[in-house]
């Protein structure tokens, strides 16, 4: 609708383009007919410039009329890619926790192609070769009637054929595009996890894997060719059976004297001018089958409900110290299987809470719930005695800064990725982020310094380079919560004391989660709390929890116990790592 001028005015390029060319038999019929007559040479070279003339004004229009609609069609195009990735990313988490990224980006790509190439080119010049043909079917009856009968005759025929098969083919393409997005999910998940497929060695396995998926793609991709391929070659014989019927029954009305030589050659040339869009919408009609299959997928997905909107009249973020409550949550990502059962927890303001237990215990799931990723079953989280969900989602998000196990960086340079932080930040600024966060300490040797462009999520700096870069970006947003997930369990112990040291910094004054940390930077917590099976078992400081020698005392033995052994501190670190 946005664009309804420039279709229209298309239309109307189509139209002026259309009519010349539909001039063009009765202009040859008249002039034809009178030098039968007259014999004269000049009147025949005449209407040949005249012809000449129609036709080249006629291309004109046509030429302006494809430029309008391809600006058109390539622009909505843009704006639907745009719109869907928009709307992806306002989809809920748990969307992306059924969906693949290659699905998305299969839809991304081949989907929004496909309407691409019907938008461009395929429906505008459908609706034009459709005016085409049915004004010369009129042009026809004007010519003659009976002859129009057997075109019409003929017409209908393939016309009909045309339906039934288009309705088939709408399906096949909806189904070999379900099957390349699975093919190319599949693709981009060994590719992203290359590292693992070469450690296990299993290329050949993936090799197989995916051959299986395209060869899917293929045989449904075949049916969906053979089937278009009838198209054309039915729209073909057509129009051969056409101008065969004319000939026959035109060239038996000359000869008994019912039609002139140049009613003949007009009748001939609209067969003529009808036979191009006769075939053309044959392929167009089944590019438009194809494309509507893409769009339903499209449609589908823009269908998605969005995360819900924020509750009338909820507010900025509390300007207050920054507690946080969570009384009585319940929650589970599956009905059958709870993550949290009536949980109560305080994290107080401007101070660290440590979070350990098993597997399986709830750690994350605090944290996804914090940021409003998912919406707990019952209870209330609250922050400075204000539920979140009366805080605007985006207000939140903002106010809360993380730093995960495995650090996310974009492929860009390393200012841009601590950027991201706080878009609006100077250089100075983020340089001394970087400084609070120790990168500069191995940024510096760089050639290019801050402006060294990193691999796909960073993969050319190290595990700690890259937490020092998550630690900097979570430095410069300066959020007033900030939670802290496995930040230093994979890294050496040089690279350990690094993140610990630019982690202190960052924790200082701030409400922090610190979730299945090692146990050395738990021990400082100014509370800990043990989960088991969704609720809190134990709480307190260090000292007091080993005093009540429960499962907290436990965990703290099997470390001495493996560093007593050599094992190291990841053996007990592995205990409580993993869940979601």
């Amino acid at each position: 609708m946005p664009h309804r001028g420039r279709l229209l005015l298309a239309g109307a390029l189509m139209l002026v383009s259309t009519g010349i060319s539909l001039s063009l038999p009765l202009v040859a019929r008249g002039a034809l007919d009178r030098v039968l007559q007259t014999h004269d040479v000049a009147t025949l070279d005449r209407l040949a410039l005249l012809l000449v003339g129609l036709v080249v004004v006629g291309s004109v229009f046509g030429y302006a009329q494809y430029l309008v609609v391809a600006y058109a069609g390539n622009r909505i195009v843009q704006e639907m890619r745009a719109r869907l990735f928009a709307h992806l990313q306002r989809l809920p988490v748990a969307f992306f926790d059924r969906t693949r990224a290659g699905d998305l980006t299969s839809l991304l790509s081949n989907d929004v192609s496909l309407l691409q190439q019907t938008l461009t080119e395929d429906l505008v010049r459908l609706a034009g070769n459709l005016v085409t043909l049915f004004g010369g079917i009129t042009l026809a009856v004007v010519i003659d009637w009976r002859l129009t009968v057997v075109v019409v005759g003929l017409l209908a025929c393939v016309v009909g054929m045309f339906m039934v098969m288009g309705r088939r083919l709408r399906k096949m393409t909806r189904a070999s595009l379900d099957a390349l997005s699975d093919a190319m999910g599949g693709i981009s998940e060994a590719l992203s996890n290359i590292r693992l497929v070469k450690a296990f060695a299993r290329e050949e396995h993936e090799d197989r894997r995916t051959g299986d998926k395209l060869d899917a793609v293929f045989h449904l991709s075949m049916k969906s060719s053979r089937l278009e391929g009838a198209f054309g070659t039915i729209a073909f014989a057509g129009f051969i059976l056409v101008l065969l019927g004319v000939v026959w029954y035109g060239g038996r009305n000359v000869m008994n004297g019912t039609l002139t030589a140049g009613s003949l050659l007009a009748f001939l040339m609209t067969v003529t001018i009808i036979s191009g869009p006769m075939s053309s919408i044959a392929i167009q009609f089944s590019r438009l089958q194809r494309a509507m299959g893409a769009s339903d997928r499209l449609f589908a997905l823009l269908d998605d409900e969005l995360e819900p909107a924020d509750a009338p009249g909820a507010g900025p973020f509390p300007a207050s110290a920054g507690n946080v409550v969570f009384d009585n949550v319940a929650f589970a990502y599956t009905h059958d299987a709870p993550v949290l059962r009536g949980l109560s927890i305080e994290l107080p303001a401007g101070k660290v809470t440590a979070c350990v237990g098993a597997s399986g215990a709830g750690k994350t799931t605090l944290a996804m719930l914090l940021y409003r990723f998912y919406e707990p079953q019952s209870g209330n989280i609250t922050i400075d005695g204000v539920p979140i969900t009366a805080i605007r989602r985006q207000e939140l998000r903002e106010h809360i800064g993380i730093v995960p196990q495995e650090a996310i960086l974009f492929n860009g340079t390393i200012r841009d990725n601590i950027r991201y932080g706080k878009l609006t930040a100077s250089d100075a600024e983020i340089e001394a982020a970087a400084r609070a966060a120790n990168v500069e300490e191995f940024v510096l040797p760089l050639e290019k310094g801050y402006d060294t462009i990193l691999g796909e999520r960073g993969m050319t700096l190290s595990g700690g380079q890259r937490q020092r870069v998550a630690i900097a970006r979570a430095v410069l947003k300066d959020p007033r919560l900030l939670i802290l997930d496995e930040a230093t369990s994979a890294l050496d112990t040089r690279s350990e004391m690094l993140v610990r040291e630019a982690l202190e910094r960052l924790m200082r004054g701030r409400t922090t989660l610190v979730i299945a940390h090692r146990l050395t930077t738990i021990q400082s917590a100014d509370q800990i709390i043990v989960l088991e099976g969704g609720q809190v078992v134990e709480s307190g400081t260090h000292a007091q929890l080993l005093r009540t020698d429960g499962q907290y005392a436990d965990l703290h033995g099997l470390l001495r116990t493996s560093l007593t052994e050599g094992e190291g501190e990841e053996a007990v670190v592995a205990v409580g790592a993993g869940e979601r």
